[in-house]
């Protein structure tokens, strides 16, 4: 019965006072026996205290997550403390979760209702991928006007793992499925006039381009009918990410393999919803892994596991090996997305060199990544010759990295460079954007 119980303030106090009064009594025997009262009242306020206090044996919890974590989502964890004696108790608790997963706040409080329930969340953050492991729960409760508190831990370990963030998958699925754009700026599944595959036939509305009249129809009708058409389908998308030693760079609160990471499931996903072929290739200065393209959620249960378990090594990677793998087993053409870090045309000259010589055969678009803080210290006031400094080289870099972008578009290569936090929407836009065009 004693152990795990702890006096509350208001319980130290009157110790207090009763020590005081015995210290007093020397003076008067009356307050001998005013200090005797007293200590037997205080007795027996405490062992009734005590006894409405439920004992540690008669609590179970149990938490409910996400399964899995999604990577840099803010996502809530529920915790559910059930006790029959406890209604109406105070509680604090206390989820001994992983560190790396950033929970806020670390003490919760509540109360229990008249059921003896107790209903309590917080919020994490998983800057990484990878298997985390939940242990014991904390609990403290104490009585509205209770002289002592009851500490218990309850054990519950759990074991979870944080992939790439399919939080996002399941929004732009939703939204998709309700026949809304998925994401700020993001462009129809079916755009009027700019597509190959033919549709179908409908009455013209005021508005439409004249130019998709379709006359023969209009003239069997005796109205005017346009054709529709969208985005070809059956096309094949391949995934190339680097995950070398530039790629372990922080970029915000994710480094940008995890940005990149984030993305490539991203662009997966959606690309097999306009029913392409999709695979995936990483590399360092070797080749991972290869996924052929294919279609189907096997396919994108295989890339998400792939996408999951890669991490990043402080190795130059090898362009030349990795994009010769890809022509050979790539087959078809394809849309080949080359998720990297461009720096200025002397550093980045393999890459170059190596979209180039692939351009020939395939549709390859380049896509990095830029850093929120070297950005940031583009427009920020200069009011110190360190910030000067600061705003030089940030204009330095950022100069140089356009360079190396327009000497890949001269050469028929095409580029994106984003902000590191806006790469998955940003992305998903231009994989659209060249749907509606037919570059592929």
């Amino acid at each position: 019965m004693i152990r795990g119980l702890a006096p509350q303030p208001r319980l130290l106090w009157a110790i207090a006072i009763g020590a005081a009064l015995i210290a007093l009594s020397v003076v008067s025997p009356v307050l001998v026996l005013l200090a005797a009262l007293y200590h037997a009242g205080l007795v027996a306020v405490v062992a009734r205290d005590l006894a409405l206090l439920p004992p540690a044996r008669g609590y179970t919890a149990r938490r409910e997550m996400p399964d899995p974590f999604s990577l840099g989502e803010r996502e809530e964890v529920k915790i559910v403390i059930t006790n029959p004696r406890a209604g109406g108790l105070r509680a604090r608790v206390a989820d001994h979760a992983p560190l790396d997963l950033q929970p806020r706040p670390r003490d919760v409080d509540g109360t229990f209702d008249t059921s003896g329930t107790l209903n309590v969340s917080y919020s994490t953050q998983s800057p990484r991928r990878g298997a985390y492991r939940f242990q014991s729960i904390d609990l403290r409760v104490v009585r509205p006007d209770g002289w002592l508190r009851r500490q218990v831990r309850i054990k519950l370990d759990h074991e979870v793992a944080v992939f790439p963030n399919v939080v996002a998958i399941k929004r732009i699925q939703l939204t998709l499925r309700r026949g809304l754009r998925a994401l700020v700026g993001q462009r129809r599944a079916r755009p009027p006039g700019a597509s190959t595959a033919f549709a179908g036939l409908r009455d013209y509305v005021r508005g439409d381009d004249v130019r998709r009249i379709s006359w023969t129809a209009t003239a069997r009708r005796d109205r005017p009918v346009m054709v529709e058409v969208e985005a070809e389908r059956g096309q094949q998308v391949m995934i190339a990410l680097d995950c070398g030693r530039l790629m372990t760079a922080p970029a915000g609160n994710l480094d940008k393999l995890d940005h990149a990471v984030n993305a490539a499931l991203m662009l997966a996903w959606v690309a097999q919803a306009f029913g392409d072929r999709v695979g995936l290739m990483t590399f360092d200065d070797r080749v991972t892994n290869f996924i052929k393209p294919e279609r189907g959620a096997t396919q994108l249960h295989l890339i998400t596991q792939a996408l999951y378990a890669i991490k990043a090594s402080y190795v130059e990677p090898d362009f030349g090996h990795a994009m010769t793998h890809l022509a050979l087993r790539a087959g078809r053409r394809s849309l080949v997305v080359v998720l990297t870090d461009v720096q200025d045309p002397n550093q980045s000259r393999e890459l170059v060199a190596h979209c180039l010589r692939l351009s020939a055969r395939h549709l390859v678009l380049v896509v990095a990544m830029s850093d929120p803080e070297v950005l940031s210290a583009r427009f920020a006031p200069i009011a110190t010759s360190a910030r000067a400094y600061q705003w030089a080289a940030a204009e330095e870099f950022v100069a140089s990295r356009r360079e190396s972008f327009e000497q890949l578009r001269r050469g028929g290569v095409l580029g994106l460079d984003v902000v590191a936090g806006n790469l998955s929407p940003a992305l998903v836009e231009r994989y659209l954007e060249l749907k509606e065009r037919a570059l592929l």
